[in-house]
């Protein structure tokens, strides 16, 4: 049922909307889903598989249906860019001819069954194109709804006007990169229509853009909906909106925030709730601020005693080669003035890698480092071969005479079960307490914040109660949590969950690991007069002052510890030498008697 438009109103109210971002999917709450047409075939159908746009070598064309339900959007919401992403399923030779795509608004209901699929296998459609028997309730060339419900136009009821057109899609011979359809006026309007219910929404077709010349060959095989209940892989609309009635943030489908691939445009939602602020922030007011970068960090594999990781990024969590990792950094902090009393510290780490939906859920706990450990920082992960991804693998390299290892704070190359020095316990010497938890803010930064526990720590550095060895990052790794995550991610059968941390080691000075800390200065004390501390006057450069305000008094009236401390020790050196003056002059008087007398 069309309801009446609310776009107008809604848009008098927009206008200091915060702008919300929803992806959708065709799979999503009561869509029809994706399907492929086969041209001429009437009876045959493809709602099940991978969809399928333009014409093989022997000019069997196909085209594909897309329905995006958008009725759980508000009904005042003003849509302020939408865009369109399908990923491909299939290379295509880089010396074969480049191709567009165009989309066109569906006018007539159209539905499918997940039964059927193109016939034969994914790799032999360039040369042998055909679908399955069509099932009651599939969509195909001549049917809308098969068998009793037939398109008036053979090929689909659609608008003529080409409302989207892909960027320009080349051949490749790696992973492909998701195809953009980028937005215009037309399918913004069309998407408006659909959300406040004056367009009745029946999906999109998309077909090539020569799609009526017999003698262009060239196809797409994209992935669809349901391939593989791997959502990141599905059909997207990307919507930008406002909304004045819920302008809160939006989640997306279960695995919205993680499915994003690189390069899409549009900023991914982060979470259902508003984005958490620093618990440090670096532009507070009535306190001292730190920040510094660490000065080591390093990547540990579990039970692998032979093998570190301390150059480039380091791993935490669940990695596709099968190991386990720990990542441990170390931030200087002796710049803190001893005494100062900490009040905040939280560190802000920055993630990186090539594959957002490898990397699964995870949740990073970090400890407090209780003993030394070395890096040569010479050792990266390795690298792998195509179609491996290294920052997905994350495999370990030998260690050098002096990295850290599982086994050793610092490793001995030349002796490995021998010499070197050992952790206390496999794995790192920690203190138990989990003194933080990541926390999620934008996309590829994750924060540690401020607790208890933490401030204690650099509190403990900065007294010099405890050595500053830096903190360890770990998940939880018993086999029930591996287990979960191998479960919650399939991607690629992966089973991956894990971060990627930047080093300080990193290009880009922002995109370093950050320590911030507040604190407030040592109190300052002034000590007591004493007689060391007190300065005496100069009797020769202080001139005499005379107070006639009340008679003098003399040594002998003041109390006698007052005249002593007042009395200036230069009149008695005076008289001291005055009287030996004295004797000499008798001496000498006595002399010259005594020799006048002997003559």
């Amino acid at each position: 049922m069309i309801k009446l438009s609310l776009s107008l109103v809604a848009a008098l109210y927009s206008t200091n909307a915060a702008q919300v971002y929803q992806v959708i999917y065709p799979s999503f709450n009561e869509s029809f889903g994706d399907a492929v047409i086969f041209k001429d075939e009437p009876d045959q159908a493809a709602g099940g598989s991978d969809l399928i746009v333009g014409c093989n070598n022997n000019m069997q064309c196909a085209r594909s249906l897309l329905h995006f339900d958008v009725n759980h959007l508000p009904d005042d919401a003003i849509v302020t860019d939408v865009q369109m992403t399908l990923l491909s399923a299939a290379s295509v030779a880089e010396e074969d001819p480049s191709m567009t795509m165009n989309l066109h608004q569906v006018t007539r209901p159209w539905s499918r069954t997940t039964d059927s699929i193109p016939d034969g296998e994914r790799d032999t459609w360039v040369e042998s194109l055909a679908g399955t028997a069509a099932a009651d309730g599939d969509v195909t060339w001549k049917y809308a709804i098969y068998p009793d419900s037939e398109w008036a136009t053979a090929g689909g009821d659609v608008d003529d006007e080409v409302i989207l057109t892909s960027v320009e899609s080349k051949g490749w011979s790696d992973r492909a990169s998701p195809l953009f359809f980028p937005m215009t006026d037309a399918f913004r309007r069309l998407v408006q229509g659909w959300i406040d219910g004056t367009v009745e929404n029946n999906g999109v077709l998309v077909k090539r853009d020569a799609d009526e010349d017999p003698n262009v060959v060239g196809m797409r095989i994209l992935f669809h909906e349901q391939s593989g209940n791997k959502d990141y892989r599905s059909p997207k609309l990307l919507i930008t909106y406002t909304s004045e009635s819920r302008p809160e943030q939006m989640p997306s489908p279960p695995s919205g925030p993680g499915i994003l691939l690189p390069g899409e445009p549009t900023r991914a939602p982060t979470t259902s709730a508003p984005t958490p602020e620093p618990a440090c922030p670096i532009t507070a007011t009535g306190v001292e601020i730190f920040t510094g970068t660490s000065s080591q960090h390093a990547s540990i594999f579990k039970d692998k005693g032979g093998l570190s990781q301390d150059k480039g990024a380091f791993g935490v969590g669940i990695v596709h080669s099968g190991e386990i990792l720990r990542g441990l950094i170390k931030f200087p902090v002796v710049s803190i003035p001893k005494g100062s009393t900490i009040t905040c510290a939280e560190i802000i780490l920055q993630t990186t890698g090539p594959c957002g939906p490898c990397k699964g859920l995870v949740d990073v706990e970090m400890h407090r480092i209780t003993s030394g450990w070395t890096t040569t920082g010479t050792n990266d992960f390795l690298a792998q071969q195509q179609p491996l991804l290294y920052q997905v693998e994350l495999q370990g390299a030998g260690a050098n005479s002096g990295d850290v290892t599982w086994t050793h704070s610092t490793y001995d190359a030349a002796n490995p079960d021998g010499g070197g020095t050992r952790w206390g316990t496999a794995g790192g010497d920690v203190d138990p307490l989990v003194i933080s938890m990541e926390v999620d803010d934008e996309r590829g930064q994750h924060k540690f914040p401020s607790s208890e526990g933490f401030v204690d720590a650099i509190q403990s550095f900065v007294d010099g109660t405890a050595d500053n060895h830096g903190f360890l990052f770990k998940t939880e790794e018993s086999d029930e949590y591996v287990a979960l995550k191998a479960e919650e991610n399939s991607y690629k059968d992966y089973d991956t969950a894990y971060r990627l941390f930047k080093g300080e080691d990193e290009e880009e000075e922002a995109e370093r690991p950050l320590l911030v800390v507040h604190y407030t200065l040592p109190k300052v004390v002034a000590a007591a007069p004493t007689s060391d501390n007190v300065p005496k006057s100069d009797p020769a450069s202080t001139p005499p002052v005379t107070d006639n305000s009340a008679p003098s008094q003399s040594a002998s009236d003041a109390p006698a510890d007052t005249a002593a401390a007042d009395t200036d020790p230069a009149p008695a050196t005076s008289s001291a030498l005055f009287g030996m003056q004295v004797y000499c002059s008798i001496v000498m008087v006595m002399s010259m008697l005594a020799i006048s007398w002997s003559y």
